[in-house]
């Protein structure tokens, strides 16, 4: 039972992030068992562990809901992302392996014409191999704990922005930056480096959602 209910927490989850499962959209259990071939109770705990790290929500008599990607997600997850990205990247430079680094730095300079949906997620793909890479060189278990939902709901905020392609190219070319810097092994250019990063994201973000820097922490739903 223990891996029917991983399997289809995973699939799950990864529905939800990819937008298989869009925001606000209806849960049904039903349906999640004929689609996964599954009993009640490995999709009923999945559903049960998604509704504890705020991937879904139940209403009593209502039914249950992928959660929205709203403001305060968005300004809570960048928050989050500058008190810890810059410092935990600053401590990959002496971990990360040099073959890893020029590898994705190798791939993140290859030019996509960012013509089609599967040409953005592809870049996307290499921004979270970064992100997740650089995390999981931490030796605290509650930072990477904590990261790796941080990292999985940034793929959620993506889906929003991802016709942007202007944003995705600037990602790209600071990601270079941040490569090129932790392959020289100078810690204190890598972490000022991560630092603008996520603030030029932060920043991007918000105003591809049609949010200036003044209504950064304005309560309301996108």
């Amino acid at each position: 039972m223990e891996n029917k209910s991983a399997y289809a927490y995973e699939t799950i989850k990864e529905m939800i992030l990819n937008g298989t499962l869009p925001p606000l959209s209806d849960v049904s259990e039903k349906k999640l068992q004929e689609q996964l071939q599954c009993s009640r109770t490995p999709v009923h705990e999945a559903i049960k562990q998604l509704e504890s790290e705020n991937l879904v929500i139940t209403y009593p008599r209502k039914g249950t809901f992928i959660t929205d990607v709203t403001i305060e997600m968005v300004r809570d997850l960048y928050e989050t992302r500058l008190l810890l990205e810059p410092s935990i990247t600053r401590q990959a430079v002496s971990s990360a392996s040099k073959e890893w680094l020029l590898d994705l730095r190798s791939r993140l300079q290859v030019e996509h014409a960012m013509e089609t949906h599967e040409d953005i997620l592809a870049v996307m793909a290499l921004d979270t191999e970064l992100h997740t890479g650089i995390a999981a060189l931490c030796d605290n278990l509650y930072l990477r704990n904590t990261l790796r939902v941080v990292y999985e709901h940034d793929r959620r905020i993506r889906l929003k922005t991802e016709r942007n392609v202007d944003q995705v190219r600037f990602s790209q070319k600071e990601h270079v930056r941040i490569l090129d810097a932790m392959i020289d092994g100078d810690a204190d250019k890598t972490e000022a480096l991560s630092r603008e990063h996520v603030e030029h994201s932060r920043d991007l973000t918000f105003e591809s959602l049609g949010f200036r820097n003044n209504n950064f922490y304005t309560k309301t739903t996108l």
